[in-house]
């Protein structure tokens, strides 16, 4: 297991991955922060990132905050930096 931790930035134009922020991946989403929209709109949009599916991913510890930790399974740490050096080259 794989712990990742991410900056979430709900109600964006656009999902995308922009870079890091205090050491985690900064993230913008679309969806907004309602109803734990945005948690499981995360989870969805970085199992299509990451080519896995969703069920492999985990909110540990975040849920209403923008700071927050997912849990990773299935997936190497080489196959994770692979993924997301890939998706921050774009």
């Amino acid at each position: 297991m794989l712990l990742l931790f991410v900056r979430v930035q709900p109600g964006a134009t656009s999902d995308q991955i922009v870079g890091s922020y205090n050491g985690a991946l900064k993230i913008r989403l679309a969806a907004p922060a309602r109803r734990n929209r945005a948690n499981r709109y995360l989870l969805e949009f970085l199992a299509r990132t990451l080519n896995g599916p969703a069920k492999n991913l985990s909110l540990s510890r975040g849920r209403s905050s923008r700071n927050k930790t997912v849990e990773i399974r299935g997936l190497s740490r080489e196959d994770l930096t692979h993924l997301l050096g890939a998706c921050l080259s774009h």
